[in-house]
Order: structure tokens, then C-alpha cells, then sequence
């Protein structure tokens, strides 16, 4: 997307002329000393041992001069430039024209000595026609609201009946009901999380450890490793007897640091690199624009650079999801040049406002408007970190509080819900959804709110939207030892259907309508049961043998009602904690 340049000329002022505002502290929104530049489309620009040069024969003299001022680099180097190249044809051959992203080559990052150099420097590139973007490199931050594995001494509460977001639409998604499917944890979904920080090894998130980062381990930044961990809490938190649980703590988790890998456009070329289509990108963070008033925080993709990596990989069929921002203030305003404007430019993000935890209403400080996706809870959330709520011997490993906030509480949960989504469709439905019909099911499926913050999503109802809740239901998702476990089965009054279950799965095609999910090397037949009025009921009181601790087990049913073919329900699943 190339802007006018009268554009780029408002885009020059407002971030080159900072107006002092010593009535707010606010951390700084930029780097006084950096610049990203964004050349024209078709130039073929290129740097070859420091020296601007051109694929397509453009002369690039005159950039090349400022280029010489400073020192310049690649802003994305995760991929050689063909290998930018080749991602570019890529977005374009499945992008109208008009819609696409600009080639990730073209942009620079542009390092000079000081803060008067560069508001120089940016004077003259706003000069140079083959100049597209030019603006101080933003500051991203998490988008929060000032506030080992096994359970580790003293015993941890379960904390889990208070997480409201967990419980059915409209208070929250309905994610308890839908967690008894296969798939509905977002297994063989790949989670990629990029931050800056993060507190490891904590007890309740196994999988937040040195061994998944991807680019390095950073450094534990006490401002923003709880902002880290809370947020991956949110998603993949264990299945345990204590502390919390994800909405989807079966993805495959990897961490990227962006303060490691040149930044986070190109952290998330990285993390697109390192993952597969249909996997989830969260990106926790917003920036400030203080020349827009105080607390103006708004998404990343406000930045030229940020939009075209965020197109770039939506359209390699990845999510991104990211908060709307903790601004309290309208995407929809013209003073934001119409960049939260589908009919102007469109991403391909999932942007997710807050609610005022399970009340329909706009938490104060959410951004609203149109471009939002979906919203969940923005107060009251319970997370691992921060130790408001339990922090027992200062332990930070063993650390939960109970009033997570911002739009940095609610993007986890929609993150979590994608995966959630996708693991479903693809074991119950065998399809990998685009980015496309996630979006549509967000925005058709869950209560809505006069608020302009989108849908709160309902899990149960997109899963029965795609054909993936299809004729059995498990009454928890989880039971401890001693307690009932519980299927119903579904279909046409008057059927017989044969139940089934396991403790292993497979994905075997026999040429029913799905897939036998089940291991029959170890099937057990738990009977079969008449549907008279549709419905049949099984149960079981699990033993209290502590060799089942952690087990998980899967069940299927086949179905035939007399009139149609046989018919495999979708799977279900049941750990015992």
C-alpha cells in the first residue's frame, strides 16, 4: 500500500516534531536515533557491503547519498532478499491489488548519532520522491494496566473457578464446554509468542522454558517479564489440580524475543519461519504516538513497517493476533490517517479490545471502533506472575494474581481461541481454516456489545459452526480421581449408536464421514446405547488409583439411525486430574 505523499508529510510532522507534555509521565514512544525507511516499490533497492544498489537498474543515487549519511542495514533479515522477494509474489498472487503488502526488502532501518541528526534526516528523506515511509523506529510495550514444573511448596490453590472468561457465552466463551473435544486444546497447533521478556520455569507453565525459545533467551527485565509470563499463562497454562488453565494448553509454544532479532518486524518474519500455516502469532504489545494526546496508545500496525510484515504473514496463511490498545480512544478517528480503516488498508490481524471483565461493556481503557475483531475479559483475570494473589516464600516461580488487566489479558484469551479453533477443525474436520474464516466465525459466533469492541466469541458455537461438535458432548473436561465422568451422545431420534474409547489416539480414514480418532490397539467398547428421544447417556465413577493421575481418555461413538450411512461422531476428551 503506497500513501499519498501529502500523507507522508503528516506522518513526517507528527513524529519528528514532539510536543513536550511535562503534565503526563509517559515513557518515550521512539528511538530518538533510529529511522525506518521504506523506498519505492519496484526499485529493486538493495544493500551490498554497506553501499545502496538497485536490482531493477532505478538510479538510486540520491538515496544512496543519505544512506551514506548513517549507518544503514536491512530492517528484515530473518530471510535473504529473494527469499523476501519470493514471500512478496507470494501475498500478491493471493491479494488484490490495492490490498497487498510493500516488499519486506525495501525497508531499512537507518542509525544516527543522535536525535538531531535524525530529525535532519528525516527532513530530507520526506524530500526524496523515491522515499515512500520514513519515521523514528516506535518503542513497542506490553499492553498492560500498571498493576518448574509440578506444584511447587506450599500447595497452590486451584484458582480455575475463577476464571470467568472460561465459563459459557455471554459471560465468557463457553471454552470449559468446548475443552472436551479433541482438537479444542489446540493440539498440533503451533503458538509462536513474541515479547521481551519473560519469568521461566514457572510451576503451572511447563512449557515456557529456555529449551522453546527460538533467537535466544533474553534477560529477566523486571518491568516486563511478568507482563510475559501472564500473557503466555493465559494461553498454555497447565491441566493440572492446581493454579489455572489455558485456553489452549495443548498448542506447541515457541518464544521470540524481539529486543534479540532486529526488532519485532523482523522477529515476526522469524517467527513466521518457525511455523506452519494455520498456527497463531501473538504480538502483546502496543505503541505510543504522545503527539495525539496523553495515554495515546495505539496497535503496532499504525507503523507502515509493522503493517506490511503483519500482511505479509497473514497472508502466508498465519494469525496474527494483537491488542487494540489500552488508549481509550476511537481506531475510527481521522487523525489516525485511516489506518484502522478496512475499505483503506487491512492487515489480515485479529485486533482484540477489552471488556470490563464479564459485564458487555467496554472496559475504560480499551480502544473501540470498527477494525476490532472480538473482545474478552480486561479486569479481573486471573494469571500466573505479579503475586497479588499468591506469592508464597517470594517464589516467583509459584507467583498468581488475580486482577490481570488491559487489553493484554483479553488478547491471550482470543489468541487461545484461534488455536483452539484450528486444533478442532483440523482433527474433527480434517481442514486448516485461512485467516479469512477465522475472522468471519469471530465476527458471526458470540454476544455483542453496543461498545464497538466486536463479538465476546462463543467456542462452543463455532465449533458446532464448522462441523466439528457433531453427535457427542463430554460433561467436563477434566475429573479428579473419584469423581464421574460423564459422555452424551447425540443423533436422530430412534438410532443406535456403539461408544467407544481409549487412552492413545490415531487419525485412521476407514471412508466414513471422519476419521477413526481413537487407538484400536487398545479400544474398549463401553456398550451401545438407543437414542429414543436423541440422546443416550454414559457414565463412569473413576477409580481411585493414583496410575490414572494425568490420564488422558478419548472417546468416539458410531452412529446409524436406519436411513443413513454409518456415521463417526467427533471425538471427545477427558484427563484425569
Amino acid at each position: 500500500m503506497v500513501f499519498p505523499r501529502a500523507l507522508l508529510g503528516t506522518v513526517l510532522l507528527v513524529f519528528a516534531a514532539a510536543v513536550p507534555r511535562a503534565q503526563v509521565v509517559e515513557p518515550p514512544a521512539h528511538h530518538v536515533d533510529r529511522i525506518h525507511v521504506k523506498l519505492a516499490e519496484g526499485s529493486g533497492a538493495e544493500l551490498r557491503q554497506g553501499q545502496l544498489v538497485s536490482r531493477t537498474g532505478v538510479d538510486l543515487r540520491r538515496p544512496a547519498a543519505l544512506f551514506a549519511r548513517v549507518h544503514a542495514e536491512p530492517l528484515f533479515t530473518a530471510l535473504p532478499w529473494e527469499g523476501l522477494d519470493a514471500l512478496h509474489r507470494q501475498a500478491c498472487a493471493c491479494l488484490p491489488e490495492g490490498r497487498r503488502p510493500g516488499h519486506l526488502g525495501l525497508w531499512f532501518r537507518l542509525r544516527t548519532d543522535g536525535a538531531a541528526a535524525a530529525t535532519a534526516l528525516l527532513a530530507a528523506l520526506a524530500a526524496e520522491p523515491l522515499v515512500e515511509h520514513a519515521y523514528l523506529e516506535p518503542i513497542p510495550y506490553g499492553a498492560g494496566v500498571a498493576m518448574a514444573t509440578g506444584d511447587l511448596p506450599p500447595t497452590t490453590p486451584d484458582y480455575t473457578a475463577l476464571q470467568g472468561a472460561h465459563q459459557p457465552n455471554p459471560v465468557g466463551h463457553g471454552l470449559r464446554l468446548a475443552h472436551g473435544m479433541l482438537g479444542a486444546r489446540g493440539r498440533n497447533v503451533g503458538f509462536r509468542m513474541i515479547e521481551s521478556s519473560w519469568i521461566l520455569d514457572h510451576e503451572d507453565v511447563s512449557q515456557l522454558t529456555a529449551a522453546n525459545f527460538v533467537g535466544g533467551v533474553p534477560p529477566v527485565d523486571p518491568t516486563e517479564a511478568n507482563h510475559g509470563l501472564s500473557g503466555t499463562s493465559l494461553v498454555i497454562a497447565d491441566r493440572n489440580e492446581y493454579g489455572i488453565v489455558g485456553v489452549a494448553d495443548e498448542v506447541d509454544a515457541r518464544f521470540f524475543a524481539h529486543n534479540l532479532n532486529g526488532g519485532i518486524e523482523n522477529t515476526m518474519l522469524l517467527a513466521m519461519n518457525n511455523s506452519a500455516p494455520g498456527d497463531v502469532l501473538m504480538i502483546v504489545v502496543m505503541v505510543l504516538i504522545p503527539q495525539l494526546g496523553p495515554g495515546a496508545w495505539l496497535p503496532l500496525e499504525f507503523f507502515q513497517a509493522a503493517f506490511d510484515a503483519t500482511l505479509t504473514v497473514t497472508a502466508s496463511g498465519r494469525h496474527v493476533v494483537v491488542p487494540a490498545g489500552n488508549g481509550s480512544r476511537s481506531l475510527d478517528d481521522p487523525q489516525l490517517l485511516h489506518r484502522f480503516d478496512r475499505s483503506f488498508r487491512d492487515s489480515g490481524a485479529i485486533l482484540v479490545g477489552a471488556s470490563d471483565a464479564g459485564a458487555l461493556a467496554r472496559a475504560q481503557f480499551s480502544n473501540w471502533g470498527a477494525r476490532i475483531d472480538a473482545h474478552s475479559w480486561g479486569n479481573n483475570v486471573v494469571i500466573a506472575g505479579y503475586g497479588t494473589l499468591f506469592f508464597p516464600n517470594g517464589d516467583v516461580r509459584q507467583a498468581y494474581a488475580g486482577n490481570g488487566t488491559g487489553t493484554s489479558s483479553a488478547t491471550p484469551h482470543i489468541a487461545g481461541i484461534v488455536a483452539a479453533i484450528q486444533g478442532a477443525a483440523r482433527r474433527q474436520t480434517g481442514q486448516v481454516l485461512s485467516n479469512t474464516q477465522v475472522l468471519d466465525l469471530l465476527h458471526t459466533h458470540g454476544v455483542t456489545t453496543p461498545d464497538v469492541i466486536g463479538r465476546r466469541p462463543d467456542l462452543p458455537a463455532i465449533l458446532t459452526a464448522i462441523g466439528a461438535q457433531d453427535g457427542l458432548r463430554a460433561a467436563q473436561p477434566d475429573v479428579p480421581l473419584g469423581g464421574t465422568m460423564a459422555v452424551t451422545i447425540d443423533g436422530p431420534a430412534g438410532s443406535i449408536a456403539a461408544l467407544y474409547a481409549s487412552f492413545g489416539t490415531l487419525d485412521l480414514p476407514i471412508g466414513f464421514n471422519r476419521n477413526v480418532h481413537l487407538d484400536i490397539g487398545n479400544l474398549i467398547f463401553l456398550g451401545a446405547f438407543l437414542l429414543p428421544a436423541g440422546t443416550a447417556q454414559w457414565s463412569w465413577q473413576v477409580t481411585n488409583d493414583p496410575s490414572l493421575h494425568g490420564a488422558d481418555v478419548y472417546f468416539q461413538a458410531l452412529r446409524v439411525d436406519g436411513t443413513s450411512p454409518w456415521h463417526l461422531t467427533n471425538s471427545c476428551q477427558v484427563t484425569i486430574l
